[in-house]
């Protein structure tokens, strides 16, 4: 037996020793070939837009009544006809536009209701994503990529619940097009309405600079742009949905990472109120900055694009020429720059994400308190709220960035510290503010599939319990049905056929979940194990575990809180000097450790 199991381990081990070596070879390939794939999307920009135009539907000087729905692919909204087509089993209608595009004099403003058109725009393949710079693959996207794509079944159902997702990628970079997102399975096991979105990103999508932002109307002066498109979208649903056989008195808006520090944003954000009634947090942060942090971020942008160009030599002469510009120079000196020149010269980290902060205090959009208006007992949108993370959060950016190295102690504590870190302030600090006055219900639960139990042993292939874990965005694919993940690509398969029997219990049990919060904004019912509501008092049940085994279900519940502190406190009894130290060190800034 014994043998057996060290057969089996090495199995594993060439296994995932295989994928690595053949996903570092694709990763060469990429990076020969990039320059080639940098020059095909440059003639795709250039090509598209006037492409587009040309086929572009007429603009008509008036909106239109919305149709009732009739099960048919063609669909009148308030803007227009729009031709949907057959997707798997669902209708689906791709790259609607929610806005007219931010371009031009439009950028940096409050995004637009759409301009209205003659005839039927076909909507069968996604529209652009925002403008980001990729990985390997650099610019791509550009600034007119406020779309939206819809699915739902192919039935005569009317007043069926609407569900939209936010995608991730900390705010900079990311598409409603991955695969991940898609609404397919959704629709389908769930009998609901699903909606994907594009918004603008990185700085594109939150900028605050008083020679450019100062003037316009509050929500222009706000610099929350992106925030603001999320709002356009959910105004666009709540006057159009009906077409398409939805209920805009029942929207559910989620989102995972980058996604849910929006999902948190809208919550407490004014503009948003009243546009929907129920809220899912996958993997957010409460951070939030104020506009001098804002503002000081762009300035620094500022000076880095002044010595790009030449017009000065180091940050000194940058600093000094920036006192000498008058505010219509540094507007239009901003205003010049391309939607990729800016975001090149923005550093990034893990996955080529911008370290562009993003969701400002601005008093208009978002509330001046921050998340903190949540202990108050009143903020603008009090609905039921599902919030959550995996236990391993963070191993996802430390397997990439390999310091510690991989399957060490330093690594395992490191990144053990992290993932607690982020719970701490992205789950149970918010949870507890939400219910400290107040009767909203917040449900919230941790995602261990995959997460090495007591014993050392994972669901996952070779060594990835260890490496991975329940790693950030594992859930995805539990949560919205579609499979085999995007990032499975980077980090290797983690669904086998040993495994298979209980994950894809866990999967129909998360949906179903889901799936009965969009109704009635409790996800249990009688057949379903239940999920206790957050409770702030002590020893009473906060956290369902959503868990499986190869074969069966692993469901539990936690009775702790944690906070930023207690984790600290943690270290600080579990390790001694200088190993805390060093642990400590690279417990970077990401989420302060101090208030």
């Amino acid at each position: 037996m014994k043998t057996n199991i060290i057969k089996s381990m090495s199995f594993g081990n060439r296994l995932s020793c295989a994928w690595c070596e053949r996903m570092s070879r694709l990763m060469k390939l990429g990076a020969v070939f990039s320059p080639l794939i940098r020059m095909g999307y440059s003639v795709k920009r250039a090509v598209s837009a006037p492409i587009k135009r040309y086929f572009a539907p007429k603009p008509s000087d008036h909106t239109y009544e919305i149709s009732a729905w009739n099960n048919e692919a063609t669909v009148q909204t308030k803007y227009g006809l729009v031709a949907g087509f057959s997707d798997k089993g669902t209708w689906c209608w791709k790259g609607i536009p929610y806005a007219t595009p931010p371009v031009g004099e439009l950028r940096w403003k409050a995004p637009l209701d759409p301009v209205p058109w003659l005839g039927v725009r076909k909507t069968r393949k996604f529209e652009s994503s925002a403008a980001q710079v990729f990985m390997i693959l650099g610019p791509t996207g550009c600034e007119d990529c406020l779309y939206l794509n819809i699915w739902r079944p192919k039935t005569s159902e009317t007043e069926l619940p609407v569900y939209l997702y936010v995608h991730g990628g900390g705010n900079s970079i990311g598409s409603s097009a991955t695969s991940s997102y898609h609404g397919n399975a959704m629709v389908q096991r769930s009998d609901m309405l699903y909606i994907s979105v594009n918004f603008r990103l990185g700085a594109m999508g939150w900028f605050f600079h008083p020679a450019v932002t100062g003037s316009g109307s509050p929500e222009d002066q706000s610099g929350n742009y992106g925030t603001l498109d999320l709002v356009k979208a959910l105004e666009w649903v709540r006057d159009n949905i009906r077409a398409f056989g939805g209920d805009p008195s029942n929207i559910t808006i989620a989102g995972e990472s980058g996604g849910a520090f929006n999902v948190l944003s809208l919550l407490v954000s004014p503009s948003a109120k009243g546009l929907f009634h129920r809220a899912v947090v996958e993997s957010g942060l409460s951070l939030i900055w104020s506009t001098e942090e804002a503002e000081a971020q762009s300035h620094r942008l500022l000076a880095t694009l002044l010595i790009k160009d030449r017009e000065s030599r180091n940050e000194d002469e940058a600093e000094q020429l920036i006192s000498e510009m008058k505010d219509v120079e540094i507007d239009s000196y901003f205003r010049s720059k391309s939607a990729f020149t800016i975001t090149r010269n923005i550093p990034t980290r893990d996955f080529g994400m911008a370290e562009w902060r993003t969701i400002f205090k601005d008093g208009t959009v978002i509330p001046e308190e921050g998340y903190d208006v949540f202990s108050s007992g009143e903020w603008a949108n009090k609905v039921p709220v599902i919030i959550g993370c995996t236990k391993d959060e963070m191993k996802l950016f430390g397997y990439f960035r390999k310091d510690p190295p991989l399957n060490t102690r330093e690594y395992d504590l490191v990144w053990k510290y992290h993932s607690l870190l982020w719970r701490a302030n992205g789950v149970d600090e918010v949870a507890s503010k939400m219910t400290s006055r107040g009767d909203v219900p917040v449900y919230v639960y941790r995602f261990d599939w995959g997460s090495m139990d007591e014993n050392g042993n994972s669901v996952l292939p070779g060594n990835k319990g260890r490496e991975l874990g329940a790693h950030h965005a594992a859930e995805i694919p539990f949560f919205l049905g579609m499979g085999l993940a995007d990032i499975a690509l980077l980090i290797g398969r983690t669904q086998t056929k040993q495994n298979q029997q209980g994950r894809e219990k866990l999967t129909d049990l998360c949906m179903d979940y889901l799936a009965n919060f969009a109704r009635t904004g409790n996800p249990n019912k009688v057949d379903l194990p239940l999920w206790p509501a957050w409770d702030n008092t002590a020893g009473k049940e906060k956290i369902l575990v959503l868990d499986a085994g190869n074969d069966n279900l692993k469901l539990s519940c936690l009775k702790e809180r944690i906070s930023v502190q207690s984790v600290i406190d943690l270290i600080d009894s579990e390790l001694e000097e200088p190993e805390r130290g060093n642990v400590m060190a690279m417990l970077d800034d990401f989420i302060p450790l101090r208030k």
